[in-house]
This record gives C-alpha cells, structure tokens and sequence, in this order.
C-alpha cells in the first residue's frame, strides 16, 4: 500500500544562497523586507527541465513547514507538499486542502532529494517534484486534479505543530504567507508576500488612518486650539468647529466603511478575533451616537450646553480610548504571524505615549495661561499655529510606520 508520508531517515544541513535569488534561483521571502537570513520564513525554488527543486524554511524548531500551490489567494482546492520534524523524525507529505483542512494523500514516491533538518532556529526542508503532480479531489473521490508547474500559481507558506503522538499536522497557528502574485517557476524572480488578506489590509488602514490621524486632530483642535482660531467664520461657524466637525465627520466615515468591509470579509462575526470584533462594535455604536450627538448641539445660551459639552467629551475621549484597545487586540490576535504582532504592537505603544505626552503638553500649556491670565496675540497664535503643525506631522510619521505594521508582513 502507498504511505500516507515519506519516512526520512538520515537528514543533512540545508544551504540557501540567498545572494543567489533573483539570479539563478527565485524566491519567496517574508517579511517584505527582509533580505535572506533575517527572513522569517520563505523558500527557494529551480527550475530543472521536467522538475522542480524547493528549498523551504520558517523560524520554528520543532512542526511542519508546508508549501501550498493555489488558483487563488483564499486557501481551497489548493495541492501542498508538508515536511515534519519532531523528536528527531523527520517525513514528508503530500497532500490536498479541499477547503480549510489538509487531507493526506497516498502517493508513490513522486518527491526525491528530500531533506529536513533543523538549523540555527529554523526549519528547512529540500524537495525536488515532478512538474506534473496530481490529488485525488476528496469531495468527489473519484476526481484526480492536476497541479502542473509549467503554469503560474500562488504559493502558500503554512507552518504549525503536529497532533500529539503522530506525524498529521494540525492547523497552522498562524496566518500562511501567500504571495502578491502568481510564480512562475521557471523564473528567477523574488516575489514576497503577505499574512493579512487584502480586505483585511484594508479595513486595517482605514482604521488607523481614522483613528490616529482625523480623530487625533478633531480632539486636539476642540480642546485646545480654540481661542488660537479667534473669531474667523468659514461657512456660518467658526474654523475651529469647521476644523473639528470635518475631521470628525470623515473619521467616523471612514470608520463606517472599515467596518462594513471587515463584515464583508468575514462574513458576519468571527470567533477567531472575538475580543477585537466585540470591541470595534462597541466602539462603532459610540462614534455613530457621536456624530449624531454633535449634530443636535444645543445653542450656546441653552442651559443644557454645558452638559452637552461634558457629554460629547466623555464619548469621544472614551471612542478614542477604545479604538487604541481595538488596535492592541488586532495585533494580538493568535493567527497574526508572531514578527506582524510583535511590530504592531509596538508602534501602537508609540502611537498611545505620543498621544498622551501631547495631550499633557497642550493642558499644562493651557492651564498655565489661563492661570496667568494672559491675552491671546498674534505671536501666541502663531506659536499655537506651529504646534499644530508639529503634532500633526508627528501623526503623519506615527501614521506611516503603523501602515508599514499592515503591508510590510
């Protein structure tokens, strides 16, 4: 009878000349901005007339490292060749996700040159296969599909632990790496690639982008900068409301669509980031009845004004508050790959000391010119104008590091 995997019993050290990429070999590496040794996982690959040597590695010592070839980004229908280790047993696989689970598939031995091995850290794996290869479809066992490397596909990077006591592999722990495009293995190319889904990328950016940025001005510029606008009009109102109104208003637009298109995504909840999405719809409610709120702004003589003001406060500051939690969860959640995680979480750090130490400075500074009764002239506005531009140019900064957290992993 066929085996279920390769048994290897002897294993040797695994090289891959990363200078060699994009000249005699093509490569796949993550993050997107890594080089070759400090890459987290990635693999290598050579054309060789009607077969194909791969070269595969990831940052775990003990698990499964396998290597998926799909018609699409979304795993399914996918044909994955899986290599093994652990206490000292070494095998190879090949198998077939038909939708979010892997079936091994009896095979002869079609895989040859195998190797795994375990060096510095991480896990290799070395394997040349024919270009033709083919899985029985186990929704409809009597249907062989053909995976044929002559033509283009993306490739999957999945890499998780072994069910206890046998060499089946469990679910990957984390987020596989898939690539931007199709490969063509015939080529030198190096393609990189990404964990996070791209709507899931998207809804991400959007949401910093409103929360650090829009939302950051909006609070910055109601609270303190007020008088720095005097009495200039745009548009019936005052500039400093316009200001805050429209930085508002967008934040919570933006906020809307992120939100939609994560539902989209998901289709409806998800389990898997249960705290993070329980959270986003807390904090969603509040900055609807946030806008809404401000729209039914009582006058300035009205008596309930100043319970209003409060009110408003309280809301926005605790929608802000709630939106640096949702960031923290998102990173954290347990299938974003551990370098995204570790990265996101602390540029979100950074982002939440730098918005505190400003809201600090704008308060002392506030205060002590109340306390010295000081009247507001033009070298004061000008100063207060200055220190806008700094905070905001410190977002922009904060801002695009934290885009580089979503679409640099």
């Amino acid at each position: 009878m066929e085996a279920l995997e390769i048994q290897i019993s002897e294993h040797k050290n695994i090289n891959v000349d990363f200078d060699e990429c994009g000249n005699s070999l093509g490569c796949i590496l993550y993050p997107s901005y890594c080089t070759g040794d400090n890459c987290y996982a990635g693999a290598a690959f050579k054309d060789e007339g009607n077969r194909t040597r791969f070269k595969t590695f990831v940052g775990i010592n003990e698990g499964y490292i396998s290597l998926g070839f799909s018609d699409d980004r979304l795993m399914g229908d996918d044909h994955t060749i899986s290599c093994t280790y652990k206490d000292d047993h070494y095998t190879i696989q090949h198998g077939y996700n038909p939708l979010y689970f892997n079936y091994r598939q009896y095979k002869k031995d079609e895989i040859d040159d195998m190797t795994v091995s375990v060096q510095d850290g991480k896990l290799y794996c070395e394997f040349t296969r024919p270009k033709y290869m083919s899985v029985v479809n186990m929704m409809n066992p009597s249907e062989r599909l053909g995976f044929d490397l002559n033509n283009d596909y993306y490739v999957m990077i999945a890499w998780g632990y072994l069910h206890r006591g046998s060499v089946a592999i469990t679910h990957h722990v984390e987020l596989p790496v898939t690539t931007e495009s199709k490969v063509n293995f015939k080529s030198t190319i190096i393609y990189r690639g990404s964990a996070l889904p791209g709507l899931t990328q998207i809804h991400a950016l959007l949401m910093i982008v409103a929360w650090i940025l829009f939302t950051g001005v909006a609070t910055i510029i109601a609270r303190y900068f007020k008088s720095s606008f005097g009495e200039k009009m745009a548009f019936g109102a005052k500039i400093w409301f316009q200001t805050h109104r429209a930085a508002a208003v967008i934040s919570a637009l933006i906020t809307a669509i992120s939100f939609i298109i994560i539902f989209v995504k998901v289709d409806g909840f998800t389990e898997v980031a249960e705290a993070h999405a329980y959270v986003g719809i807390v904090l969603m409610a509040i900055t609807t009845l946030q806008v809404f709120g401000g729209l039914l702004r009582p006058g300035p003589d009205s008596k309930i004004r100043p319970l209003f003001n409060w009110g408003h406060w309280l809301m926005g500051k605790t929608a802000h508050i709630l939106a640096a939690v949702s960031i923290f969860l998102a990173f954290t959640i347990k299938l974003i790959p551990k370098t995204q995680s570790t990265f996101g979480v602390v540029i979100a750090s950074i982002w939440v000391v730098c918005q505190v130490l400003w809201e600090l400075f704008y308060e002392l500074r506030r205060r002590r010119r109340e306390s010295q009764e000081k009247k507001e002239n033009s070298s004061l506005k000008k100063a207060d104008m200055i220190l806008l531009v700094v905070y905001v140019i410190n977002m922009l900064i904060v801002l695009a590091v934290s885009i580089m957290a979503i679409y640099f992993f």
